[in-house]
């Protein structure tokens, strides 16, 4: 009797786990088709988006690299003819010759001007390492742009003979200079420690 009483719960027991078996297994089916759902759209995002991103990339390191390069170039140009190497700088201020020489002037300058802390003189130069040794001159050749350091420090002077040297400030130096340019005057800057420390016109 206990039997045949048991039978009939065991089997709804057994109904109602395979149910819910059922429903669980299909939860996971549900979940695991939203999962790659997702995983698809995914997927076709990065397929998609690479392309789009690797331009914008490509585009900035392009933009970058020119804008690195332009720096670089102009950096280059700047220390090209930027004087900071210590010793004497000569020069004779005869305009019409534009920085060539003549005869037994080796070089000449033509053109003068201040760029924020830069002398920028046009021409070309005598350059004696050791002031003293009038033997040993290295030419600098005829450019327009010859650049020499200058701070408050540096002293603008003409000088000549045995009067004493008149001083200037680096405006009225620039305008004195446009007086001497076909004068045949020597254009003299002393470097120190990379500065021009003196820049005058000699007699």
């Amino acid at each position: 009797m206990k039997n045949k009483l048991l039978k009939p719960v065991i089997l709804s027991l057994l109904a109602l786990s395979l149910v819910g078996c059922d429903g669980k297994q299909m939860g996971l089916t549900d979940k695991n088709a939203e999962n790659q759902i997702v995983e698809a759209d995914e997927d076709m995002n990065k397929e998609n988006k690479p392309a789009e991103d690797n331009i914008d990339k490509s585009k900035l390191e392009n933009t970058e690299d020119k804008k690195e390069n332009s720096d670089k170039d102009k950096k280059e140009s700047e220390d090209k003819n930027l004087h900071t190497k210590d010793g004497k700088y000569v020069t004779t201020l005869i305009a019409k010759l534009k920085g060539e020489a003549d005869d037994y002037i080796t070089s000449t300058a033509y053109a003068y001007k201040i760029e924020d802390d830069k002398l920028v003189i046009s021409g070309s130069f005598d350059y004696h390492e050791d002031p003293d040794n009038y033997e040993k001159v290295e030419e600098i050749k005829n450019e327009e742009d010859h650049k020499f350091v200058i701070n408050d420090k540096t002293e603008f002077q003409a000088v000549g003979g045995m009067a004493p040297a008149q001083k200037f400030t680096k405006e009225d130096f620039l305008k004195y200079l446009e007086e001497c340019k076909d004068t045949g005057l020597a254009l003299i800057i002393y470097v120190e420690d990379g500065i021009a420390k003196t820049v005058e016109i000699s007699s």
